[in-house]
């Protein structure tokens, strides 16, 4: 994708343009990297696999707001901003978001950011629900509490776990220390082209 000048499997078996699927996206807390991981999330299926890609923004950290300034689109209005088959929806309140998945697209991402108590309820009807969690070491005791909170909700251990940047250790750490698989996100540089790296892995788990 253009800059301006100035700024700079394991879920289903086979994805298909027929068959309609939706995202759901937590951070633990704030700067793990939600809609750094939904933005890979959107090249992914927009860009690579070409599938016509919704991202909503369904909460109120105002990232799409910078996103909109950083990059060139080849569509923008109020609500809304597109290049080829990815669109970014901004603050989407819970109750446009029927309106939205009723739209002409395939994948729907949304991005609850670090809202997991209001947003519980919108997050569960996600057929794929993926955790963020935190490289920071301060911060890691978040996501086993947060694991251990959901123990007893139906079908969370299916639930994807990631951290973005994390080393191998890390991860195996979190997993061992959770009882849960951890993947972890490489660094990106331009989070809108994947490297072969991220690519192979969300090959793997979608």
């Amino acid at each position: 994708m253009k800059r301006k000048s100035m700024l700079l499997k394991r879920l289903s078996a086979s994805i298909s343009p027929k068959n309609k699927f939706t995202i759901g996206l937590l951070g633990i807390n704030r700067g793990v990297g939600v809609t750094y991981t939904g933005m890979l999330l959107a090249s992914y299926f927009g860009r690579e696999k070409r599938i016509k890609t919704a991202y909503l923004e369904c909460n109120n950290h105002m990232d799409f707001a910078l996103l909109r300034e950083a990059y060139e689109w080849s569509y923008e209005n109020e609500s809304s901003f597109s290049l080829d088959k990815i669109t970014y929806f901004t603050q989407v309140a819970f109750n446009r978001i029927p309106e939205i998945l009723g739209d002409d697209y395939d994948c729907y991402i949304l991005d609850f950011g670090t809202n997991y108590t209001d947003a519980m309820d919108e997050f569960i009807r996600c057929g794929n629900k993926i955790i963020i969690g935190d490289i920071a070491i301060w911060n890691q005791s978040r996501m086993v509490s947060f694991i251990k909170d959901m123990e007893n909700m139906k079908g969370s251990k299916h639930w994807i776990h990631m951290i973005p940047y994390a080393k191998d250790g890390l991860v195996k750490r979190m997993s061992i220390d959770t009882d849960r698989y951890f993947f972890r996100i490489p660094y990106e540089p331009d989070p809108t082209l994947l490297s072969r790296n991220a690519y192979k892995l969300f090959d793997s788990i979608f």
